[in-house]
């Protein structure tokens, strides 16, 4: 006559097997929703930095241009354009 626990094995065994690989399915589930999540906050961080670029380089072209630069020489830096004599060439 086999002993109980001889007889309890082979049942107990692919009960915890199915209870780990049910775990495991639970975890793996957690971490890709904690995945998207995390991913879909940086698409919008990206998205926001996007935006700031493009705004800071409509800024930065209407800081550079060369009228607003003459017309800031001439009359906050007392500048005038040279004359021919001053122009040097290689």
């Amino acid at each position: 006559m086999k002993s109980r626990s001889a007889i309890a094995l082979p049942v107990i065994l692919p009960i915890a097997g199915i209870a780990i690989m049910a775990t495991g399915q639970v975890w793996l589930s957690h971490i890709r929703y904690e995945t998207s999540l995390d991913i879909t906050a940086i698409q919008k961080e990206r998205d926001a930095v996007k935006s700031e670029i493009n705004t800071l380089n409509l800024e930065l072209a209407n800081l550079t241009r060369p009228e607003r630069l003459r017309k800031i020489a001439q009359t906050k830096l007392g500048m005038a354009a040279p004359r021919p004599m001053q122009v040097v060439r290689p």
